[in-house]
């Protein structure tokens, strides 16, 4: 069983998130179509809303891969979503799995959102050692089940992050930008 800690549990994204979430916005400038030349050039209502939805997407993919975060604490489990951290309190939760995508499941009384980006388990026995998500999992359903082993403080602000709006809006406008210029 798990100790219980003084301090928040968090996972988060790693190096290798982050790495692939740079690759895909070079990737996105660089190879991204836009029509006649790009939406500067050809200011027609559909071309800009095309380039717009298209840098909003890539940007919320990156955000999705590179900075995603879990963390719990004496109340619960704050998963950072689009729009908001949304708490998901110990008492929906029965357990946790990990599914083959990598994703945490929240098994409990309600439908509960999924978190997380692991590698998937498939990874973990190509590279024959237990993935950090299987791990995860395992810590998180064990402070599902015991009151006594969950952490004895409340997360702040900073712990928990803002939400991943904060962060793709302004990435999108970057990856619109880059990639209106360097196909000019």
């Amino acid at each position: 069983m798990t100790v219980p800690s003084a301090e928040a549990y968090v996972w988060r994204a790693g190096w290798l998130g982050r790495v692939a979430a740079a690759g895909w916005c070079v990737l996105f400038v660089e190879l991204v179509e836009r029509p006649s030349g790009g939406a500067f050039a050809d200011p027609q209502p559909g071309a800009v809303f095309f380039a717009v939805w298209t840098s909003l997407v890539a940007g919320w993919l990156c955000c999705r891969v590179g900075l995603w975060r879990l963390t719990a604490d004496r109340d619960g489990v704050h998963i950072r979503r689009m729009w908001t951290v949304t708490l998901l309190p110990w008492s929906r939760i029965e357990r946790v799995e990990l599914r083959r995508d990598g994703l945490l499941e929240f098994v409990g009384t309600r439908p509960a959102p999924l978190a997380g980006l692991f590698p998937p388990p498939w990874a973990g026995r190509l590279a024959r050692r237990r993935g950090a998500g299987a791990r995860a999992a395992q810590v998180l359903t064990e402070m599902a089940r015991h009151v006594e082993v969950r952490p004895q403080v409340r997360a702040g602000r900073a712990t928990t992050g803002p939400a991943f709006a904060s962060r793709v809006v302004p990435l999108a406008a970057v990856l619109f930008i880059a990639a209106e210029f360097v196909h000019r």
